[in-house]
């Protein structure tokens, strides 16, 4: 069978963006070394990409005006790439931190080239991003977008008992566990993997958006799955008790946010702060999780999406008035009204309204606001 002419370039790895190979660079050079990798996919499979999207998809670092000892590491989720992180990161330097991120492997070039990285070469991205800061930083806080998260949060369980720097991982909608029904597949896949060596893509298709993947190869799927599973057995053996800041979305698609609430409440940390988007009327008895009403129905917003949470409305990509419109999804029966609203693309949402992906997050500068508190009441 014939592959689409514009599926064509998705589906070969590049062959330059599998293994994490920067750890003897400065971070300078790290910053470089990756541009120019880019820079060489987009030429060697015409990706068309301007030098404006690739510094998008490249990995930054943004110093404040003023000297810091605080430093904060950003890490991306899966499919996306540093750009999701810009927002928070850009505050953050505001406040005076000095601030890096990292690109994980597989992400930011091709799809295809998921399929041919591992959980080893993300690994080896987070330790390049710590230490990084060794010499310039006394506090370093962690911050993870999904997968990122979840990556930090491996990081931090592996080192805690070492003498670290981390002084507060910061978990933007964090994969705890999958909310899919691909998580059923993904974990009979991780189990007899070797059944499905030609069963490389859960979907595939065109590519619209210049700072992140819309084809979903297994491998990635897989690669999430392992290091979920690799934070609970971790977690079944001790606590986390660096402290913890978590912002998620109940309605979130893609990641079950009552497994991280779960995590939140044993973590010991009485300065620990927890924030929940919900549409609906909620009540903890742990007093340091805050519901936040996620509805905005004035601006015909009905929830909280997975990847909205870390994007300012004023993103000139995915904010209010940005470049970037998710796919308008139209419900089989007549809808509500002809309105189009923003939200969650959950079943609920879908069957009842003309309804686009939220792509930045309403609340930004209040959950700004909450993480600078956060991180003074860490301060000694």
């Amino acid at each position: 069978m014939e592959i689409p002419e514009k599926f064509a370039k998705h589906i070969q790895p590049s062959g330059l963006n599998s293994k994490f190979e920067y750890e003897n660079l400065n971070f300078e050079a790290y910053l470089t070394a990756v541009n120019t990798m880019l820079k060489s996919v987009n030429t060697q499979f015409q990706l068309e990409q301007t030098e404006e999207h690739i510094d998008a998809n490249s990995p930054f670092e943004f110093r404040p005006k003023k000297p810091t000892k605080t430093g904060a590491l950003l890490v991306h989720g899966l499919f996306d790439t540093p750009f999701i992180m810009r927002d928070v990161g850009k505050h953050l330097c505001q406040q005076g931190l000095l601030v890096r991120s990292v690109l994980l492997t597989g992400h930011g070039t091709i799809p295809a080239d998921l399929l041919t990285t591992s959980t080893k070469e993300w690994d080896k991205a987070i330790r390049y991003g710590v230490d990084s800061f060794t010499e310039e930083v006394d506090q370093l806080y962690l911050v993870g977008f999904s997968t990122g998260a979840a990556l930090e949060l491996n990081y931090v369980l592996e080192h805690q008992n070492d003498k670290s720097n981390i002084a507060g991982l910061i978990m933007l909608c964090p994969a705890m566990a999958i909310n899919t029904k691909k998580s059923i597949f993904l974990r009979i896949y991780r189990m007899i993997r070797w059944l499905f060596k030609e069963q490389k893509w859960i979907f595939r298709n065109d590519n619209p958006d210049y700072t992140k993947y819309t084809s979903f190869p297994v491998n990635s799927g897989y690669l999430v799955q392992r290091v979920i599973v690799e934070n609970m057995l971790l977690l079944k053996k001790h606590q986390c008790t660096v402290p913890v800041f978590i912002a998620m979305s109940e309605d979130d698609e893609t990641v079950r946010t009552e497994v991280t609430l779960k995590f939140f409440e044993t973590t010991p940390g009485k300065n620990n702060r927890c924030i929940l988007y919900s549409k609906h009327p909620r009540h903890y008895s742990d007093p340091r999780i805050t519901v936040v009403n996620s509805q905005k129905l004035d601006e015909h917003i009905l929830d909280m999406s997975h990847t909205c949470v870390p994007i300012s409305p004023d993103n000139y990509h995915y904010g209010k008035h940005g470049d970037f419109q998710e796919r308008l999804s139209e419900p089989n029966k007549r809808p509500i009204d002809n309105t189009i609203y923003f939200g969650a693309t959950t079943p609920e949402n879908e069957q009842r309204y003309r309804l686009r992906r939220l792509s930045y997050n309403p609340f930004f500068n209040e959950l700004m606001q909450s993480i600078d508190e956060f991180i003074r009441d860490q301060k000694p």
